[in-house]
């Protein structure tokens, strides 16, 4: 049975080691050292300050890898959104462009057609301005007629009577 139990007990040690990384326990350590020959040994194997002050440079390490990890996840998360803003931008600028396309395509092909539209409207056009002004030539000859008359007595009334109504208006506005 003692034999099992020192099998397990080293299977465990060596075990532990492997996990842990060491290649000594304390307890062997010390008894290396302790001995005539391990004075001479004792320089290879490590103090537990020394340990210790290395399982804080790589915790320390550690913490400066997460928060270097950190930084970095948050870069790509951004390049990540930008590039998806860029591919967002790609596709409106596409779908505008085969719209303005299809307007250039359309102008051109009804540019013909148009040209012919509007020389037919102008004709329509000029011909139906060209009635309504005869409609109307007569009356308003009449109209323009009795308006120069009118323009002409009264032009003459006031020439004639000019200087009797400038001292009527005089006299009306030096009264106190």
């Amino acid at each position: 049975m003692s034999l099992i139990f020192n099998l397990y007990a080293e299977l465990i040690s060596v075990l532990s080691r492997a996990v842990t990384g060491r290649l000594f326990t304390e307890q062997q350590i010390r008894s290396i050292t302790s001995g005539a020959i391990g004075k001479y040994f004792a320089a290879f194997f490590p103090t537990p300050k020394e340990e210790i002050e290395a399982r804080q440079k790589v915790d320390a390490a550690r913490e400066h890898i997460a928060a270097a990890s950190s930084f970095i996840q948050e870069m790509q998360a951004n390049l990540e959104s930008q590039n998806q803003s860029l591919e967002h931008l790609l596709q409106e600028i596409d779908e505008k462009k085969k719209l303005a396309d299809r307007y250039q395509k359309l102008a051109q092909t009804n540019q013909e057609e148009f040209a012919a539209f509007r020389q037919e409207m102008e004709e329509s056009l000029r011909k139906e301005l060209t009635e309504q002004a005869a409609k109307g030539k007569r009356l308003r000859q009449v109209a323009s007629l009795f308006i120069w008359v009118v323009t002409l007595v009264a032009g003459a009334a006031l020439g004639a009577y000019f200087k009797e109504i400038v001292s009527w208006a005089r006299g009306i506005l030096s009264q106190p």
